[in-house]
C-alpha cells in the first residue's frame, strides 16, 4: 500500500463501514415494521403477531425486502426492482466488494477514487429507502404511543428519539388523523409561511396572514392547509406551534386581520 494513498484508502474504509451500518439500520427498521403491516401477522390475531415478529428477527435483508413488497402491495415494477437492486448492492458490499473489477482500493489513486464514487452513490440510494422506512416506523410508534405508552415507558422514549431524527433529516411527515403529530418544521407549508415573512410587506415586525396566503398560492397552488388535515392557514399556525399569532380588529372594514411571526429564527 503506497503511503501517498493512505488518506484515500482510509476514506474508502470509512464509507464501507458507513454503508454497512446503513443497510443494518434498514434491516432493523424492517424488523420493527413488518409485524404491524404484513397480513400474516397484523390480521390474524395476537399469537400470529408474536410468532411472525419472532421469525422476522432472524430474516436476512433479502427476505425482509420481499416481505415488505408483499405488505406494501407495490404495483410499480420500477420501485420493486430498485428494492431488489438495493439487496444486490448490500450483498455485493458485504460479500464481493473486493472482487469488483476497477475497485482495487490498495493499488492506485484512480482505483481509490472510483471506489469512493461508487460507495457514495450506493449510500445515497440506500438512505432514500431508509428515510421511507423511518416514516413507516414512526407511524407505528405514533399508534403505540396513543394506545400503550402508559404501560410501556420505552415507547415514549423511542417516539421522541425517532421524531427528533425525522426533524433533523428534513423529511416531511404528515399525520392527517392527528395533525399535532405532523413534523411541521419540515413541511412545505411552514417553509412557505416563513418565506412569506421575508417576501411580503410587514406590519411592524409581523406578517399579514392574508398576504402570506396569496404568496403561498403564487409559489405552489396545490400547497394548501387541507393537504395537512387543517382547514385554514390560521389552523396551521396554531397547530404547528411555531408561530406567534396576533388578531386585530380592522374598524374601517369591520373585520379581523391576523398577523404572525416565527418564534425561532429561520
Amino acid at each position: 500500500m503506497k503511503s501517498e494513498y493512505r488518506e484515500l484508502v482510509d476514506e474508502v474504509l470509512i464509507k464501507i463501514g458507513r454503508n454497512i451500518l446503513m443497510f443494518q439500520q434498514i434491516e432493523k427498521g424492517l424488523k420493527v415494521l413488518l409485524p404491524f403491516i404484513h397480513s400474516d401477522a397484523s390480521t390474524k390475531g395476537i399469537d400470529n403477531f408474536w410468532k411472525f415478529r419472532k421469525a422476522t428477527k432472524s430474516k436476512t435483508l433479502g427476505n425482509l425486502i420481499k416481505a415488505f413488497i408483499e405488505s406494501a402491495d407495490y404495483n410499480t415494477d420500477y420501485f420493486v426492482e430498485r428494492l431488489r437492486e438495493m439487496v444486490a448492492e448490500r450483498n455485493k458490499l458485504v460479500h464481493h466488494f473486493g472482487e469488483s473489477e476497477g475497485l482495487n482500493i490498495l493499488s492506485t489513486e484512480e482505483g481509490c477514487r472510483t471506489c469512493i464514487t461508487y460507495l457514495e452513490s450506493q449510500y445515497q440510494e440506500a438512505i432514500l429507502f431508509y428515510k421511507q422506512i423511518t416514516l413507516f416506523v414512526f407511524s407505528v410508534l405514533v399508534f403505540l404511543r396513543e394506545n400503550y405508552a402508559e404501560s410501556n415507558p420505552k415507547i415514549e422514549f423511542l417516539y421522541k428519539q425517532l421524531k427528533a431524527d425525522i426533524i433533523s433529516s428534513g423529511v416531511e411527515y404528515i399525520n392527517l388523523n392527528n395533525p399535532s403529530e405532523t413534523t411541521w418544521e419540515n413541511t412545505k407549508i411552514v417553509k412557505l409561511l416563513r418565506l412569506a415573512e421575508t417576501n411580503t410587506d410587514k406590519i411592524g415586525d409581523m406578517t399579514l396572514l392574508a398576504r402570506a396566503g396569496e404568496f403561498i398560492k403564487s409559489q405552489d397552488f396545490e400547497c394548501t392547509p387541507k393537504k395537512y388535515g387543517i382547514k385554514t392557514l390560521k389552523g396551521v399556525l396554531k397547530t404547528s406551534g411555531l408561530f406567534e399569532i396576533t388578531e386585530s380588529q380592522d374598524s374601517e372594514h369591520n373585520s379581523v386581520f391576523i398577523l404572525y411571526k416565527s418564534k425561532l429564527p429561520h
